[in-house]
């Protein structure tokens, strides 16, 4: 059974493309939380697995088990599995011949988790599992001093009844909400055949997963959430309440597309909690779809994908609003935020339920420009999910953003204002914001950036599209966190990126015309301008930086410096607000791909693939360079 619930919503020099909160009840999410413990089988009849919602030291569970008509040399795995399904400890024992056996896992987070215990025929998990329960155990109650918690099991005899919790309760639409469901024999808990729990739900309120128990609202009514035992035609239902989410209309909505499933996990609480300075104004909302997986790393604070809607606080801790957690795919695991479907689906979902007048998509990653990265892991783009290894190609944007408009589109990540990937979302926004460098692991300081928005919602979206590069410019100021970081950052004009587009196909063809003439200076001035997180792969140039370069050699035919005039002309329209420090001294606000034609070669079929190479003849250029 999956066990599943719950949601929380960068110094060292880590950028975001050179490296390889609290759950809170009253939103619908818990249905009661807190009771029972305290060294004895408590009745946890209405908690759903969640966090404390007042501190508590570490907790301890004590497992008793009859092992009743179990072989003598069989074997007990037992896990305790938090609120996002990850599982805190595993222990084992063998029967060895004995009647009963108990132990202890001291220790614990404190929570309401869950116990799974499987029985197998055979010592030491060997052979074939031949039963197996779950149960609720609440180590809530114990205050600072924590609790120990007493759960008992048998095998060999067959339930009476069966348990379901949450017992009863009220949830909002598209709320998601853990069921776990144990058999009883004169209440005490039981084995089950393996895979004999079904889950369902009456009165159509919603969907739950067939062996998970996960179950989200989706319909305003009356109905349950039904568990059955096949074996033992056996089945207890859980009253649920749907009640309607009211929606509002703010004046914007702020979707941050946040995927810590990655090495930069330990910089998402620091602008979580950025967020939550600036979130007062109720008609600037943030609406954050947060992953981490401890699988990939050890030290995440959370397991699994949330989504939050920030609320104001000035602490430490995330005090946001949990609005779902545990979020799952068909299959029942942890969604992948490398996936253009699973970006698409929280982009519909948050404007559904966070309607405004205007929105900033910002995308929260590691990012490598236009291409793949030239690391191992050679499938990445940007927003790198590293439970599963997965990250979303440029070339990949329409199934992303299709059918959505944004007033501004942000990266939060590495190298990607550049005019790939510029050109690549001009239809999807009216301003493009992002670093042509690998800015620091911290990235946005949010509070910097969005006290423009909570204060001037009203102002024109150019005016607070300028903030993202105010912020990341106050950061950069003597005595602040990235004094000394490459620090660039610009505000892109969608509406001028045809134009400019126009301007580079004309550069191409005289450079096309006149490259056996131009070879070494075009070989010079690729070494010379202005680059970003060269690699032998990736060879990103500042474009008025290498236009400025054409125009100054008088070597190079007049042709070719005017076509470069021409497009230093239609970038200064395009780019209407940047900075860089003196760390990237030559940057003005895109980059573009100034490879020569060997290293091309390398990814010449992902480059076709790009509308800037469809719609102009840069990538004919790119093809023939010297």
């Amino acid at each position: 059974m999956g066990i599943i619930v719950s949601l929380e919503v960068k110094s060292f020099s880590w950028s975001r493309g050179l490296l390889n909160g609290l759950l809170v009840a009253g939103i619908g999410i818990l249905l009661g939380c807190g009771g029972g413990g305290g060294g004895v089988s408590g009745d946890s009849s209405n908690l759903a697995p969640g966090q404390c919602s007042v501190a508590t030291g570490l907790g301890n569970v004590s497992y008793q088990t009859v092992w009743g008509s179990a072989p003598a040399n069989a074997s007990q795995v037992i896990q305790i599995i938090d609120a996002d399904g990850f599982v805190l400890r595993s222990d084992s024992v063998n029967r060895n011949g004995t009647l009963f056996s108990d132990m202890t896992l001291t220790n614990l987070a404190a929570g309401v988790h869950v116990l799974k215990a499987t029985i197998y025929n055979q010592a030491n998990a060997g052979g074939g599992a031949i039963g197996e329960l779950t149960q609720v155990v609440d180590l809530c109650s114990g205050g600072t001093a924590g609790t120990t918690y007493t759960a008992t099991s048998r095998y060999g005899i067959a339930p009476t009844e069966l348990k379901v919790v949450p017992g009863s309760g009220s949830v909002k639409e598209q709320s998601i909400t853990q069921f776990v469901s144990t058999g009883l024999n004169g209440g005490q808990a039981v084995f089950l055949p393996v895979g004999d729990l079904r889950w369902s739900v009456v009165g159509g309120i919603g969907t739950v997963g067939a062996t998970t128990g996960q179950f989200t609202a989706t319909t305003v009514g009356s109905g349950a959430v039904r568990a059955a035992s096949t074996a033992h035609s056996l089945s207890k239902s859980a009253d649920v309440d749907v009640t309607q989410r009211t929606t509002t209309q703010g004046k914007w909505t702020v979707l941050v597309y946040l995927n810590a499933a990655n090495d930069l996990f330990s910089f998402s609480t620091l602008n979580v909690n950025q967020m939550e300075q600036v979130a007062g104004n109720p008609d600037v909302r943030f609406v954050v779809q947060w992953k981490q997986s401890k699988s990939a790393f050890g030290g995440s604070s959370f397991d699994g994908v949330r989504r939050y809607l920030v609320k104001p606080d000035t602490t430490s801790a995330i005090a946001s609003e949990l609005v779902q957690n545990n979020i799952r795919d068909a299959n029942g695991n942890a969604l992948d935020m490398g996936s253009t479907q699973t970006l698409a689906d929280f982009i519909e979902w948050g404007k559904e339920n966070y309607p405004a007048d205007r929105y900033v998509l910002i995308l929260w990653n590691h990012g490598n420009g236009w291409k793949r990265s030239t690391e191992s892991l050679t499938t990445r783009a940007f927003s790198y999910d590293d439970q599963y290894g997965t990250s979303i190609k440029s070339w990949e944007t329409d199934a992303a953003l299709a059918g959505n408009h944004f007033d501004i589109i942000a990266w939060d990540a590495s190298l990607m204002q550049m005019m790939e990937v510029a050109y690549e979302v001009r239809g999807f926004a009216d301003y493009v914001v992002g670093s042509e460098e690998s800015p620091p692991g911290e990235g946005y300081p949010y509070h910097l950036i969005f006290d423009e928005f909570r204060d001037n919602p009203n102002a024109s979206s150019l005016n607070l599209a300028r903030a993202f590069v105010d912020g990341m410019q106050e950061q950069a100021q003597p005595g602040n966190l990235y004094q000394f970081r490459k620090i660039t950052q610009s505000v892109v004009s969608s509406s001028q990126l045809n134009n400019v587009a126009t301007s580079l196909s004309a550069l191409a063809d005289q450079l096309i015309t006149h490259r056996l003439a131009i070879a070494g200076q075009i070989q010079t001035i690729r070494n010379t301008a202005q680059s970003y997180s060269p690699a032998s792969t990736r060879v990103y140039r500042d474009i008025v930086d290498v236009c400025f370069r054409l125009e100054g050699d008088l070597t190079i035919p007049q042709s070719v410096r005017t076509a470069a005039s021409n497009v230093r002309t239609a970038i200064a329209q395009a780019v209407v607000y940047e900075y860089s420090n003196a760390e990237s001294p030559n940057s003005h606000g895109l980059s573009i791909d100034f490879s020569d034609t060997s290293t091309y070669a390398t990814f010449r079929t992902d480059y076709e693939r790009m509308k800037l190479a469809q719609d102009t003849n840069w990538n004919e250029w790119l093809g023939l360079a010297p």
